[in-house]
């Protein structure tokens, strides 16, 4: 076992939260203490030993913590002079706003363990030396002490997939993805993600899901051209292949074809419009994309299609005669726009109707057709067969434009032109997301939000 105790010397914890300056991070992620003891590794002669224990660290199971409550003041908020863009001085007149949030911890202790983690001696010894070096987590002002702890109290919060409570936490890569952003002077990207569960909280059934169940990264618009659902194909072929061109190639996870240029039958990346739907007052134009990491993959094949899809959303978006965008990856959390928050395309639901249309893989010559193959489409995917699916040319959802204003899914050489349409599906169980199904399912086509309550 192996835990490492953080004591707020001041009592107070002055760390923003990465989804909203305005918050303040409680509890403290797992992550911000990896990065923190990297800064000490960093600052202390950069030893081989601290190195070599750091990636170990970084390799384990994420820890469980002991936290104790905390009182979240308001944010204290203060305006700071900005320099003068022609002479360089700083405008008294010319402030802006900075906010600095707090959480206030009584006790003021956050013990992290990792309950099956065995270092050997010298990790041992180089973590406790990297500990030590720490004096700070989030703000500078946040002054702290760290060090190894031989007891803790038991865990508060523990490692759960699927929990609501998403923390970042270190994975194998960390260390080096730290160091190659500091070379480079570049602020570092928040990292990986994992939920948590309250110990003692009782776990919920978890809800059947599709193959494409796994990372649900969210890239929102933040700037160029307003566009709106009918330019998926556009948008989703136009990032696809900026991922491949980060990915050097596009391995079988990523570009979704093997060695041999045929369509894998692995899992593999996806690209799904995130767009302004559902509501009373939605016009269906896209705030953003979102790649999709099936749970599938090798731990190796995940984070090589991730820090694909963060070097392609680091780079303009050039979609052609259509323009280009600039986007910002949107961490989870609270967002100020509902289309970007991946529960509202994953959480579970027993209705799920259409954003864009299914495309069918084959032209229904009877009645029933079309909705037998959509039916056939789910369990493809991994979904339950639906209890009833009904076509429709216009979606129920307010804001997705009729199947016809959809351009078709490019056909394969010497094929016909696929049919598409809007269809509601309905399972005898609630299905947890993304319901993405039909042959245009990986470049956003058969993308669905659950509707009506569900």
């Amino acid at each position: 076992m192996l835990t490492i105790a953080i004591r707020y010397l001041t009592g107070r914890a002055a760390a923003a939260s990465v989804t909203s300056r305005e918050e303040a991070e409680w509890p403290p992620h797992p992550g911000r203490l990896f990065m923190a003891l990297v800064a000490s590794w960093g600052t202390s002669g950069r030893s081989p030993q601290g190195q070599a224990a750091l990636e170990w660290l970084e390799a384990q199971p994420p820890p469980s913590l002991h936290v104790p409550p905390a009182e979240m003041p308001d944010a204290v908020t203060f305006f700071v002079p900005v320099n003068d863009k022609k002479g360089g001085s700083l405008l008294t007149t010319n402030r802006k706003e900075r906010h600095f949030p707090s959480a206030l911890p009584n006790p003021d202790t956050v013990f992290f363990t990792w309950p099956e983690a065995e270092p050997t001696a010298e990790q041992r010894a180089s973590i406790e030396s990297l500990c030590a070096n720490v004096t700070y987590l989030g703000r500078s002002s946040s002054l702290v002490q760290a060090w190894l702890a031989d007891e803790a109290p038991p865990p508060t919060l523990a490692p759960a997939d699927g929990a609501s409570m998403r923390l970042r936490v270190a994975a194998p890569g960390r260390f080096a993805q730290l160091e190659a952003r500091f070379q480079e002077h570049e602020f570092p990207d928040p990292g990986r993600w994992q939920g948590y569960r309250a110990v003692g909280e009782a776990v919920p059934r978890a809800a059947p899901s599709g193959v494409l169940a796994g990372d649900f990264l969210v890239l929102r618009r933040a700037g160029g051209p307003g566009l709106g659902l009918r330019s998926t194909l556009a948008v989703t072929a136009a990032f696809r292949g900026s991922v491949l061109a980060a990915a050097g190639g596009g391995p079988e996870p990523i570009s979704g074809h093997n060695p041999s240029g045929e369509p894998t039958k692995r899992p593999h990346l996806a690209f799904v419009p995130l767009a302004d739907v559902g509501h009373e007052h939605a016009d269906g134009h896209l705030l953003g994309i979102a790649a999709i990491v099936p749970a599938g993959m090798t731990e190796a094949e995940r984070e090589a299609c991730i820090n694909a899809v963060a070097d392609a959303s680091a780079r303009p978006l050039v979609m052609g005669p259509i323009g280009e965008w600039a986007l910002e990856s949107e961490p989870p959390g609270e967002s100020s726009r509902r289309g970007l928050d991946p529960s509202v395309w994953t959480r579970a639901a027993v209705r799920w109707a259409t954003v864009t249309p299914v495309v069918l893989d084959r032209f229904p010559k009877a009645d029933g057709d079309a909705e037998e193959t959509i039916a056939l489409a789910c369990e493809r995917t991994g979904l339950p067969r639906p209890r009833d699916v009904i076509v429709v040319p216009v979606s129920p959802l307010v804001g997705v434009p009729h199947a016809r204003e959809f351009p078709p899914e490019p056909a394969r050489k010497g094929k016909p032109q696929r049919w598409h349409t809007h269809a509601i599906l309905t399972f005898d169980v609630p299905v947890a997301g993304p319901v993405l199904v039909g042959a245009g399912r990986f470049r956003g086509y058969g993308f669905c939000r659950p509707f009506g309550g569900s």
